[in-house]
């Protein structure tokens, strides 16, 4: 009996190991390659698993490419909930997100987000993921206010567009990304100061 336990704990860690390897290798090629050229062969190679233990793990693109996306952005989360202050103002909580943007993990959800416009079932798991993303957020925010003003939805939405165009922006161009945070910032606490003292 201790001989099978001991048999499917080790198998059990070794398809979690062939899985990570697997997330990871679908996130370098969204980033380095583009969603057009991230295909199945092309995750198996660079994860250096066989296409039988791919295919075991994730036996459809779509799902695969958003789980590997979901992955590294809950690490990320993980981590910027561990770095946060335990009660957190307007900036440290702009901060935090605005870190989520600006990493090549970005790069990756973009790939994904432009190939769901004419893919249905990519369109459907990535509203899925984006939607849990949102949720777990916005938890965490206001978890860490105290006294949250009836606005504070709202400028988290207002924040969350705000970041999207501008991690879009920085793309291209970085010129003018710390001012502009450094303006949005400003305007937080401007709009969650005039809720409160209302």
């Amino acid at each position: 009996m201790a001989r099978t336990e001991g048999r499917q704990h080790s198998d059990a860690a070794r398809s979690h190991q062939t899985r990570e390897r697997i997330l990871r290798a679908a996130v370098d090629c969204l980033i380095e390659d583009g969603y057009a050229a991230t295909s199945i062969g092309a995750i198996q190679a660079r994860a250096e698993v066989s296409r039988g233990a791919l295919l075991h793990q994730y036996p459809n693109k779509a799902h695969l490419l958003v789980d590997a996306v979901r992955h590294l952005t809950d690490q990320q989360m993980r981590e910027a909930a561990d770095n946060a202050e335990t009660k957190a103002t307007e900036e440290d909580w702009t901060d935090m997100l605005w870190r989520s943007f600006a990493t090549p993990l970005f790069g990756a959800v973009l790939e994904l987000w432009v190939a769901a416009r004419t893919d249905t079932e990519l369109r459907e798991a990535l509203l899925r993921h984006q939607r849990e993303l949102h949720d777990n957020i916005r938890a965490t925010l206001v978890s860490n206010a105290e006294g949250a003003p009836e606005n504070l939805d709202t400028v988290f939405e207002m924040t969350l567009t705000y970041f999207r165009g501008l991690a879009l922006t920085t793309i291209l161009s970085t010129n003018h990304r710390d001012k502009l945070l450094a303006d949005w910032r400003r305007t937080v606490h401007a709009l969650l100061t005039t809720a409160i003292t209302r």
